[in-house]
Order: structure tokens, then C-alpha cells, then sequence
């Protein structure tokens, strides 16, 4: 059975905005907007290279979570260009490793 954190991200990744995936999950957009936060941080960690094992330290949420997570990107973002293009049209800029 798919969470719902999975399936908001899932339909967010689909072009739906917080107000639709709140509707069709059931949730509150304040509910999905948490979920849709958590994997920009694991975007962020991912993009910066960040072991699974630290994620999950990082953000304080469980492995199997951070799994669902990561296997998302794998899907989504083939490589680090389209995952840091994503990030962009999120309004999230990457500083850049000396």
C-alpha cells in the first residue's frame, strides 16, 4: 500500500498543485505542502551527494521513508541535470562546492 506522502509527491511530480493532491488524499494542503517540503530536502541532500544513511539523520525521518523517497528521484530525475532543473523551478538555488 502507497503512503500518503508517497502519492503527494508522486502527484506533485505529475503537475498537480497542493490544493488538488489535498483534495483527492484527503489531507490538509498545510499537510501536503510538509510532505512536498521533506522531498525537497532529500533532493537537496541527494544533489549534494549525501549518503541515504545520512538522510535519514539529517531529517530526522525513518529509512524506509527516505527509500520511498530516493526511489522517487531514481524515477523522476534520470540525472543531475534534470533533478537541479527541478530544483530551480522549485525556487531552490544550489550554492555551488569550492
Amino acid at each position: 500500500m502507497l503512503k500518503k506522502n508517497y502519492i503527494s509527491v508522486e502527484m506533485a511530480l505529475e503537475g498537480l498543485t497542493t490544493q488538488e493532491i489535498a483534495r483527492r488524499i484527503y489531507h490538509t494542503p498545510e499537510a501536503v505542502d510538509n510532505y512536498l517540503r521533506l522531498f525537497d530536502r532529500v533532493l537537496l541532500l541527494r544533489c549534494y551527494h549525501v549518503p541515504a544513511s545520512a538522510m535519514m539523520r539529517i531529517t530526522g525521518h525513518s529509512q524506509s521513508l527516505m527509500e520511498e523517497h530516493l526511489a522517487l528521484v531514481e524515477k523522476h530525475f534520470p540525472d543531475e541535470e534534470s533533478l537541479v532543473s527541478y530544483i530551480g523551478k522549485r525556487g531552490i538555488k544550489l550554492e555551488k562546492n569550492s
